[in-house]
């Protein structure tokens, strides 16, 4: 089964609703709810085995990067994560010193960010820990940014470094929340997304949703010190790391070019900022070495389904 074809398939059975800004397809859902006021929602599983390993990572870990992933997809659309209900599925045997702590990490992450846990679910199984949460935002008077609206001759851009992050930072990092709203609040950013399959991959449907192409520049994609680390244990580059790698968590978004040069100049932004490429009216997407040579390069991000 493919994950995406699975997703189009279910978009293309819903009845269509008038107060439904943004449905299935983007980072969050957006429904209208009164004017230009928008209830922003999202959800994400972790499923034990795929997004964590109870042999390396502790409750409390596994708690914060339950509800982190929900509040780097608000982050996506430059808007404010508010409330959230969690569901989790313990196995039968767990210990409740255990489930406090993983709900002590929750708590712990959702405080951070101001964030209300307002419900949720608790059911046991035979085997496996399952954490969902559901998530919801408001756009606070402001656009809410989407995977569609990239434009010819918008500049790429991307927040942090890429790749090696199964060394550690897929549990622990930290949603760029604080900088997604500040990049909607002072810049005109066009399109938006969060890392989560990879930048070649997540730039893919970035690209699919708006209709355009891209190229990328080999020299400018910010490469993790993790990404060389994996590097040498791998034997792939550690370019392809940072290119290929899941779940970095940063934002890689399309804006234009005057835009570009206004927040590259903006002193006080809070994390590394790197121009990566552009977008251009071809398909697919390119890259770019240093003698301005060109090919083509394909998406080998994480499929849920291989």
């Amino acid at each position: 089964m493919d994950e995406f074809s699975f997703i189009k398939w279910i978009k293309s059975n819903q009845k269509k609703d008038k107060n439904i800004a943004i449905g299935i397809g983007d980072d969050c859902a957006s429904i209208r709810i009164n004017g230009d006021k928008m209830l922003l929602v999202t959800t994400d599983m972790l499923v034990e085995g795929t997004h964590f390993d109870l042999k390396k990572n502790t409750p409390g870990e596994i708690g914060k990067k339950s509800i982190a992933c929900s509040i780097s997809d608000i982050a996506a659309m430059g808007c404010s994560a508010k409330y959230a209900v969690v569901s989790i599925c313990f196995p039968h045997e767990t210990k409740i010193k255990f489930a406090k702590e993983l709900y002590r990490g929750i708590n712990e992450m959702a405080n951070a960010f101001n964030i209300k846990i307002i419900g949720g679910d608790i059911v046991s199984g035979k085997k496996i820990l399952v954490v969902n949460v559901t998530m919801y935002g408001k756009n606070e008077g402001l656009k809410t940014i989407t995977r569609s609206g990239a434009k010819v001759d918008d500049v790429i851009m991307i927040t942090g470094e890429l790749g090696g992050s199964i060394l550690g930072r897929h549990i622990t990092f930290k949603p760029r929340l604080k900088e997604g709203l500040l990049l909607n609040k002072k810049f005109n950013i066009n399109s938006m997304i969060d890392i989560s399959d990879g930048l070649v991959a997540d730039l893919g449907h970035i690209l699919e949703k708006s209709g355009v192409g891209a190229v990328l520049y080999e020299d400018e994609v910010p490469i993790s010190a993790d990404a060389e680390t994996l590097a040498r244990k791998t034997g792939s580059s550690a370019l392809h790391h940072a290119l290929h790698d899941g779940e970095d968590y940063e934002l890689l978004f399309t804006l234009p070019c005057n835009e570009s040069k206004k927040l590259l100049s903006y002193r006080s932004f809070p994390v590394r900022l790197s121009k990566i490429g552009y977008i251009n009216e071809s398909e697919g997407i390119k890259m770019q070495n240093s003698d301005g040579k060109l090919k083509k390069i394909k998406s080998l991000g994480y499929k849920h389904f291989k």
